[in-house]
């Protein structure tokens, strides 16, 4: 693992009354988010190796966010589709990122706020059908379905894979309150092997589950209008073994939840510290460093291989940052074992919403 520069700012300093890391409540019955009044009902704070918090959202316009995110990763490309809903805009949004040309194509359909059906239960399937995107996940047993067509400008993009559900495959589910009026639930999903195939362009892109895996990032909650985070992820198979790291930063500061976590085998570790997060924000395709410095659970450092830099607004809606996909290498440690990692495609990246 390459020796990150002195020079490089260190973005999520470590406090220095930071004595050592917090206990987060395993949430191990189901339950509702929202009480009758719509506010956040105690009993779903925390976090579960399995969804069971069902996202009761009602009224609270215009804070709630609904989204469903998907990505599809393999060391040659990444393929992002976003259904969302934040009450003042609905879309799906449909990228594709070739890492070897450096072919970037992605189109947004949007739709009237309210007419997506977005689910209360993380188990469930979607389907978005507008002018230039048609996308439909079905659950069937153990594995989902996914169907794909979309039109950018003058690309076709077009997709039919199945995503395995090993047996017994853990995820990450956390509910992080900041305070009973504004809150928010997710469910990560990583490291589920793809089997199928994507057509960009007339290019035929095979999804093998050896190398192809998918990541979900399902969230629902009431949303301050200033939002900032960090996110990364590295997924795929690491000398035979299934490995999939999520890890967060600033959005859950000072909740006593956060969303950082190994899944090693399809077994969850949860890693119950904050993280210190090293980029340089003048030049995102410099190396990112994310570690543990208690646990030492996780030290690793993302290659970017290509940046994206969205910046998008309209009405009171703004949003920008950077994602860098890439490759990260260097240790994760659990339960007394370590593993080296080598080129695990993933990302990391930063952004600044005001919704």
């Amino acid at each position: 693992m390459k020796k990150l520069p002195d020079f490089m700012p260190i973005v999520a300093p470590r406090m220095a009354t930071y004595r050592s890391p917090y206990v987060e409540r395993e949430v191990t019955e189901p339950c509702e988010l929202c009480d009758a009044s719509g506010r956040l009902d105690p009993a779903a704070i925390g976090w579960s190796r399995t969804p069971l918090v069902r996202a009761n959202l009602r009224g609270r316009w215009p804070r709630k966010k609904r989204w469903n995110f998907w990505n599809w990763i393999t060391p040659d490309f990444v393929l992002s589709v976003t259904v969302a809903d934040i009450d003042l805009a609905a879309f799906c949004e449909v990228s594709f990122d070739d890492f070897r040309s450096g072919r970037h194509v992605s189109t947004l359909a949007p739709a009237w706020p309210g007419s997506i059906a977005m689910a209360d239960e993380v188990e469930r399937g979607i389907e978005f059908r507008g002018k230039s995107v048609d996308f439909r996940i079905l659950h069937k047993g153990e594995a989902l379905h996914v169907a794909l067509r979309a039109q950018a400008k003058d690309v076709r993009i077009a997709g039919e894979f199945v995503v395995a559900k090993p047996p017994g495959h853990e995820t990450l589910n956390l509910c992080v309150p900041w305070s009973a009026d504004r809150f928010q639930l997710n469910s990560k999903h990583v490291a589920l092997p793809t089997m199928g195939w994507l057509d960009v362009g007339g290019e035929r892109h095979a999804m093998r589950p050896e190398e192809c895996h998918g990541v979900q990032d399902w969230g629902r909650g009431v949303w301050p209008h200033v939002a900032f985070w960090n996110w990364g992820v590295a997924t795929g198979v690491q000398d035979g073994r299934s490995v999939g790291v999520n890890v967060g930063a600033k959005w859950t500061t000072g909740t006593g939840v956060n969303e950082n976590a190994l899944c090693i085998d399809g077994r969850l570790h949860k890693i119950s510290e904050d993280l210190v997060w090293t980029y340089d924000p003048t030049d995102w395709k410099r190396p990112w460093h994310v570690a543990a410095p208690h646990t030492r659970m996780v030290d690793l450092t993302l290659e970017p291989m290509t940046v994206r830099t969205p910046q998008v607004g309209f009405g009171p809606l703004r949003s920008g940052g950077a994602c860098a996909f890439g490759r990260w290498s260097g240790v994760v440690r659990w339960d007394g074992e370590e593993l080296t990692v080598n080129d695990l495609p993933g990302w990391a990246e930063e952004f600044d919403h005001r919704w």
